[in-house]
């Protein structure tokens, strides 16, 4: 038997099925600028957990399918789900979503940011800031040190808004 024969089987079709909906959830959500990252996700790791475990259960050479069948996707839609939520966790703690974007705006003075250019000197606007506010808004400014450069980064708190060069001075935290 081929792999299109044995995909093609009764007992594979739902596994089949899960990842491809799970592919087309995926495209769905990426087309509508939605994160559907966990749906997507256990899907089409639960086609793969079923199609695996039905492979490996073929060539062991066990029968009794249909016996098992319920078992099969019972398991790979729990594990579906487990790995579909362990994925979107991943991808929201290391891509956090961003709500706006605004480039140096005055009324920040106070707020703490993270140095985002290789260097910022005492030249106004020889670099560049980031902080995010309470509502994901991710402001991008443009700095200056005060005397001594700071390196990539570095928390600095953003301290005077020079309204001519529109760049904020800043003090390493």
């Amino acid at each position: 038997m081929n792999y299109f024969e044995f995909l093609t089987r009764w007992y594979n079709l739902p596994f089949v099925i899960f990842v491809f909906s799970g592919v087309v959830a995926g495209i769905v959500a990426r087309s509508r600028r939605t994160r559907a990252t966990a749906l997507s996700a256990g899907l089409v790791a639960a086609g793969i957990v079923g199609l695996t475990w039905n492979g490996a259960l073929h060539d062991l050479g066990i029968e009794g399918y249909a016996e098992r069948f319920g078992l099969v996707l019972l398991a790979s839609g729990l594990a579906g789900a487990a790995i579909g939520i362990a994925t979107d966790r991943v991808r929201r703690r290391l891509f956090p979503a961003v709500e706006g974007l605004a480039f140096t705006v005055a009324g920040l003075e106070g707020s703490e940011a993270r140095i985002v250019s290789r260097e910022v000197s005492s030249d106004p606007g020889s670099g560049r800031a980031q902080w995010r506010d309470e509502d994901g808004v991710l402001h991008i400014v443009r700095v200056h040190s005060g005397e001594a450069p700071i390196r990539f980064g570095r928390p600095v708190r953003l301290t005077e808004f020079d309204e001519t060069s529109r760049s904020y001075r800043v003090e390493e935290v």
